[in-house]
């Protein structure tokens, strides 16, 4: 089950108010360089995300893509190796910022769990400043990732810190996401808009190379019943800002949009075409 853009936002200008405050109440110094891919690379990028099925290696579901998401716990190195194939490069999902109760390692770090999941019963949002988290992270599941073959990291729940803005919240993120990336693999945050703006406004961390940002154009309006619909347009214009700034610092740029009419669909590749963003467009909340 996807894990993604759970977390309900109430205006635009409580979003940006946020981001402000963020950025005037928290000061961290980060001094690794950045390392992000050119903007202008996003448009050559097809992506599949593929979180909720597993495809046993079957190259049949991703021919058509250049770049895939799974969840890679669910996968063999000789099954993802498959998927490889061709040159296609295999992300896989990583949430650093909550743990679902079905993990096999939900009871050793239900201790720092700090609070339920809007509309993801099975979901727990988790304290990102605790030395265990971030050490099991790095060296249990991103190690086991990178043993496996995988090409990149396909960050969720960096929403934690819009959720429960500390300093500890956002200061364990980007060390987590620093140390992921010291093992060679690239970051690509899904969400996350008020953790990768107080990113940029505070230099250009570099804890991740590129942002796939959900319902840009269209929204969910119902997870359980799959039902989407256009987006609101003060939401809207309130992304497409977010993503112009994200771009002008340097960050590639996909979109997760969620449709199933052909018109809707011609809309969102042609809005992608037109501003150089890669994008993939889900059929079912669950992207299976």
């Amino acid at each position: 089950m996807s894990k993604t853009n759970k977390t309900t936002r109430t205006t635009t200008m409580k979003k940006r108010f946020l981001s402000l405050l963020l950025s005037a109440a928290i000061c961290l110094t980060v001094i690794m360089p950045v390392t992000s891919v050119p903007a202008d690379a996003a448009s050559t990028t097809t992506w599949g995300v593929f979180i909720g099925v597993n495809l046993h290696g079957n190259t049949s579901r991703v021919k058509n893509y250049k770049s895939i998401v799974i969840d890679a716990e669910k996968y063999t190195a000789a099954e993802i190796k498959k998927l490889k194939s061709g040159g296609r490069k295999v992300y896989t999902y990583l949430s650093i910022g909550s743990i679902a109760t079905y993990r096999s390692y939900y009871n050793r770090f239900k201790k720092y769990t700090i609070g339920g999941y809007t509309n993801w019963k099975n979901e727990r949002w988790i304290d990102t400043s605790k030395k265990e988290w971030q050490d099991f992270v790095v060296n249990s599941l991103v190690a086991n990732f990178k043993k496996k073959g995988v090409d990149g990291l396909w960050v969720d729940n960096t929403d934690v810190f819009y959720v429960y803005p500390r300093a500890g919240i956002f200061n364990g993120l980007v060390y987590t996401l620093r140390r992921c990336k010291n093992k060679g693999l690239p970051v690509i945050i899904n969400g996350g808009d008020v953790f990768v703006t107080h990113c940029i406004k505070n230099g250009k961390k570099g804890c991740f190379d590129g942002v796939m940002q959900e319902e840009v154009l269209t929204r969910i309006t119902n997870y359980n019943g799959n039902k989407f619909a256009i987006q609101l347009a003060s939401d809207r214009k309130y992304y497409e800002a977010y993503l112009k700034r994200v771009k002008a610092a340097g960050y590639s740029i996909a979109l997760l949009e969620y449709a199933r009419g052909t018109a809707m669909r011609q809309t969102i590749a042609r809005y992608c075409k037109n501003h150089g963003y890669s994008y993939y467009i889900a059929t079912n909340v669950a992207l299976n």
